[in-house]
């Protein structure tokens, strides 16, 4: 066997790896989307659909500079119009430390190093996201056109 070549174990080993990567990112988009379906479509900096843009390839490596501050930007107005206890800037340079990593990952030399920070803050993000995600489920709004059916059953009127 020339070395070099893929054999059948390390064919089926990528593509085991690429098909988790793919779910791994389908659940952490999905939590983004989860979360920005919290805020109030009038705080909504981005519509929540948006967050699949990134699996276009190198697109993603852009948008995520965009994408990111609004979602951090749309959760903190959601804090701020439901009175909730402000949480620093919603990890809003989280986002920000992501993306710049994700293009310092192309660099040479350091790339390595930089997609693995990438890769825990990826993780810190998620987690935070997901967090800002459950205390608003935990904290419903009232008025703005939302109802609370914590208060009275809709068929009971």
């Amino acid at each position: 066997m020339v070395s070099g070549s893929f054999g059948p174990a390390q064919l089926l080993l990528v593509i085991i790896l690429i098909g988790a990567v793919i779910v791994i990112n389908v659940f952490y988009l999905l939590n983004l989307q989860n979360t920005l379906k919290q805020v109030h479509s009038s705080r909504r900096l981005v519509p929540p659909s948006n967050v699949w843009l990134m699996f276009i390839p190198i697109f993603s490596v852009i948008y995520a500079f965009i994408l990111y501050p609004k979602i951090s930007d749309s959760v903190k107005a959601e804090y701020q119009a439901r009175q909730l206890n402000p949480d620093g800037d919603f990890a809003r340079s989280l986002g920000l430390t992501m993306a710049a990593l994700s293009v310092a990952g192309f660099l040479p030399y350091i790339g390595t190093l930089a997609g693995l920070a990438n890769f825990v803050i990826f993780i810190i993000f998620w987690v935070k996201m997901s967090g800002y995600k459950n205390h608003l489920i935990n904290n419903p709004q009232s008025g703005e056109g939302g109802f609370s059916i914590s208060n009275s059953d809709l068929l009971d009127n």
